[in-house]
């Protein structure tokens, strides 16, 4: 009986593990599906917003009257800004802080410095429309490879990642030549939707970096203001990489060396499973980091995460200030910049993604502030009671604050910030704080995912 009872038991048990364990594997086949449905819609819109970026691009380069060249600039801006959203969320080794983003950036930026000019009664000079042109033409090849890329999803059912290699690949015999392929940048077929934009990187950081007036000119900057004096060697920068990791979560790891990267603010690349790092070789600080691993279901507040925010920032040595979010679902993105004596300091900035799984650091660009950062001395300015006579009178104030912020050329203005409300919309304001001349505007569109500024 005593045995009967027992054996019915452990029955029962098994039959419930057997349960439990097939909801689970259930459970995480939906959030596969998901998860690769996302990726999949990320794609499809990051494509069709490239398409029609190259679109505009090539009539604002044909465009000779001004309204019409300010019309598909403008456009050029507003579609980057929505492919770069998209980009940022299809799972590529450094989606969000590679060389295609970076175009991306660069591309929308020049679009919205000739805007600007051209409203204000300026010409385009012969310079910025050979600029312009060699925009659109690195940019065709880079659209041509995203739509072949989703052809063959459809067609082929390219998987997302690549295959993990096979004992004998791992001992060197055959399956390099895509690897090679990728790092010389040439048209060998990529066998997954990640190499594939490995290989469009790479090709991309073979070519000489753009030149041209505009908030972003180029991630390479001639002179980097921020960054520390002397050189590191590999060695210095593996033991400077493995302290990072180990500040973000991952303890006891030794990084593979991944290669090097070009220009002053270049350096030594890094490597952890899904991680990926890079140190600079001047100064040896971390300037760009980004885990690829997967989120699991979100758990956390965006409160809750910008707490964790603060934390990565104090751990890894950062002082500065939070000052937007925005949310993509899986992560929240966050924007932190230095402050000196009350002054919000715009230019120096640092960007954090935040998992909403557990609160991890996933992503980290210290590329502005180490570029832009320097000792200021701010100069003489006119009273605050001064500027606020300077708005127009149903402009209502809600918060005011001196800051500096970055205008066409990397050229910097101390400036007053206003964020107030005018005919039921939010705009913040921003006036020169030594003349009291208005420098810009942007308004400020809410919705569930956060704040945008326009």
């Amino acid at each position: 009986m005593h045995r009967k009872f027992w054996i019915g038991t452990l029955a029962a048990a098994f039959l419930i593990s057997l349960g439990w364990g097939f909801n689970q594997y259930r459970l995480a086949g939906d959030y596969r599906l998901i998860a690769e449905n996302n990726n999949h819609r990320a794609l499809t819109d990051f494509a069709s917003h490239l398409d029609q970026l190259e679109t505009d691009m090539a009539k604002g380069d044909v465009a000779s009257n001004p309204t019409q060249k300010i019309l598909y600039l403008s456009q050029v801006s507003s579609k980057s800004d929505a492919a770069l959203k998209d980009f940022a969320q299809i799972p590529a080794d450094q989606v969000g802080l590679s060389y295609v983003s970076e175009f991306l950036t660069q591309a929308g930026d020049f679009s919205r410095t000739l805007t600007q000019r051209i409203a204000g009664g300026e010409k385009v000079s012969a310079e910025e429309e050979k600029t312009l042109r060699d925009m659109h033409e690195r940019l065709m090849p880079v659209n041509q490879k995203v739509q072949d890329l989703i052809v063959r999803m459809d067609t082929e059912n390219l998987v997302w990642t690549d295959p993990t290699p096979t004992m004998r690949q791992r001992l060197g015999f055959g399956g390099t030549q895509i690897a090679e392929a990728a790092a010389d940048g040439s048209e060998a077929p990529s066998k997954s939707v990640r190499s594939g934009f490995d290989q469009l990187d790479a090709s991309l950081q073979k070519l000489p970096p753009l030149s041209y007036t505009g908030e972003y000119a180029t991630r390479d900057v001639q002179n980097p203001q921020g960054l520390p004096s002397g050189e590191v060697t590999r060695d210095q920068a593996q033991a400077l990489a493995r302290d990072f990791l180990n500040k973000v979560g991952y303890l006891n790891v030794t990084p593979e060396f991944a290669g090097e990267s070009r220009g002053v603010l270049g350096g030594y690349m890094w490597k952890y499973k899904d991680a990926n790092l890079e140190v600079s070789r001047q100064g040896g600080v971390v300037t760009l980091y980004r885990d690829q691993r997967s989120i699991e279901p979100r758990t956390m507040s965006i409160e809750e995460a910008s707490n964790k925010a603060k934390t990565a920032l104090q751990a890894l040595g950062w002082q500065l200030v939070l000052t937007s979010s925005e949310d993509f679902g899986s992560y929240v993105q966050f924007d932190a910049i230095a402050e000196k004596e009350g002054v919000r300091i715009y230019p120096d900035k640092v960007r954090l993604m935040i998992a909403l799984d557990n609160g991890q650091l996933v992503g980290f660009d210290a590329v502005p502030y180490y570029a832009f950062h320097h000792s200021r001395t701010f100069p003489a300015k006119i009273t605050l009671d001064q500027a606020v006579r300077k708005l127009r009178p149903n402009f209502q104030v809600l918060e005011s604050r001196l800051a500096v912020i970055a205008k066409s050329g990397n050229q910097e203005v101390y400036s007053y910030e206003f964020r107030g409300r005018y005919q039921g919309e939010e705009y913040l304001l921003y006036l020169n704080a030594s003349t009291g001349a208005e420098e810009k505007i942007q308004r400020i569109i809410k919705n569930p995912r956060g704040e945008f500024l326009q």
